[in-house]
């Protein structure tokens, strides 16, 4: 092969190289969006309710729940987002973490058995669409 259809065939590959690199973002900084704060809630077990019974938010959100027994153990459970932690009867917070990726309503419930009323421990997370 001569020298000169050589040079060309290096030069073809490092540009799709180069370009390859570009394409993946690799190639120099990118203007990325911050992530989203976190939207923190509060919320306590109690005697088979949760308060507060609803919570509400934005699809992409970010967010964290802080949960409180005030009498015995609990659970707290979106089965449909696969959240689920044990809640301490100590009265210790315990946080869960999870991004509200799809838009729609979602119950949440009590998952360990705290008694006779432990059936309608729920609410509902309601996760809005993102205006476009």
């Amino acid at each position: 092969m001569d020298r000169s259809k050589t040079r060309r065939t290096r030069g073809t590959a490092r540009g799709l190289w180069a370009a390859s690199l570009l394409a993946l973002g690799a190639g120099g900084a990118r203007a990325e969006a911050p992530p989203a704060p976190i939207r923190v809630f509060e919320m306590t077990a109690s005697r088979f309710r949760f308060e507060p019974e609803t919570l509400q938010v934005t699809e992409g959100d970010r967010v964290r729940l802080i949960v409180r027994s005030t009498d015995t153990g609990h659970g707290f459970a979106i089965k449909k987002l696969n959240v689920k932690v044990a809640v301490p009867k100590t009265g210790e917070p315990v946080a869960v973490d999870f991004v509200a990726d799809k838009p729609g309503t979602y119950e949440f419930k009590c998952s360990e058995y705290c008694g006779s009323g432990h059936g309608r421990m729920k609410g509902q997370l309601v996760v809005l669409p993102r205006a476009p």
